[in-house]
């Protein structure tokens, strides 16, 4: 199963204790042959990955750069949270749209999204995994887009005239990494 790890990135406001329970994930994820995807850049995604490749599990990270040294050098990413790189082939105008033209590009490939925390680009890689119709997990402990997704799965869910969208996409609340990892487990079963 092809899971896709979307949320925060900002690695200067990450605590050790949520780093290691990112990285334990990632381990868990790896032991038991979950193939992970990442957009390649920092936080939650990246210390996920890193638990996992340590693991020998397989990250495929997707990055907005067209190479290997502008993932390095412009973007200033590490490498150690992936053991593959997707490089952006078709380079837009401006970062913004190569960091959403990645999302895009990576959400048809997972079987499943989970969010933890985040922002504005996590919201909008929910937006994409929604319509995609894929089945998302929202890890209520780590606060952020999760909760404004919300608000807009309400929007959807009430438009009678809008089935084609809702059709299919399944937005799952989960308390915490404990319970993500059960839900995971039952899911392959």
């Amino acid at each position: 199963m092809k899971i896709t790890v979307y949320g925060g990135t900002n690695n200067k406001h990450y605590s050790e204790k949520e780093i290691q329970a990112c990285a334990d994930l990632g381990k868990f994820l790896a032991e038991n042959h979950f193939e992970i995807l990442t957009g390649a850049c920092g936080g939650y995604p990246y210390y996920v990955g890193c638990g996992a490749v340590q693991a020998g599990g397989k990250v495929i990270g997707y990055t907005p750069a067209k190479d290997l040294q502008e993932h390095l050098e412009r973007y200033k990413f590490n490498t150690d949270g992936v053991s593959d790189l997707v490089f952006n082939e078709h380079i837009l105008p401006t970062n913004s749209e190569n960091f959403l033209k990645r999302s895009m590009d990576m959400t048809p490939y997972s079987d499943v999204v989970v969010a933890m925390g985040g922002s504005w680009g996590t919201f909008s890689e929910l937006l994409f995994s929604f319509f995609a119709k894929k089945k998302i997990i929202i890890v209520d402990e780590f606060k952020g887009a999760g909760e404004i997704f919300d608000t807009v799965d309400d929007f959807f869910r009430q438009r009678d005239n809008n089935p084609d969208v809702v059709n299919g996409a399944e937005i799952i609340h989960v308390k915490d990494l404990t319970a993500l990892k059960k839900k995971l487990l039952q899911m392959v079963k």
